[in-house]
């Protein structure tokens, strides 16, 4: 029983340092195809690749992609991620005005 309860925490462990490179590149890529000056660091970037994943692949199965491949739920993760960059500045912008307008 230990030996499947270390291969299932190795296992565990494994998924999630994959899912969070993985988000490291969608956030990277989709902050490299929108550039501007957004202040976040690796943890952000990460954060937005991670949700921007989620927000993409459910956007995708709702609009009836349901068998995506591999290359598929990239482009959707990264379209995603572009997604919630773009509601950043969009929410700065009007943070910033509301500022000034005060």
């Amino acid at each position: 029983m230990k030996g499947l309860l270390g291969t299932l925490g190795a296992v565990v462990i494994g998924w999630f340092i994959i899912n969070l490179i993985g988000a490291l590149l969608v956030g990277a890529l989709a902050r490299r195809i929108l550039p501007g000056k957004d202040s976040i660091g690796w943890f952000q970037t990460i954060a937005v690749g991670f949700l921007g994943g989620i927000l993409g692949k459910v956007l995708a199965f709702v609009a009836g992609y349901h068998h995506l491949g591999i290359i598929g739920q990239f482009a959707v993760s990264v379209c995603g991620a572009i997604v919630l960059l773009v509601a950043h500045r969009v929410w700065l912008a009007t943070k910033a005005k509301q500022k000034a307008a005060s």
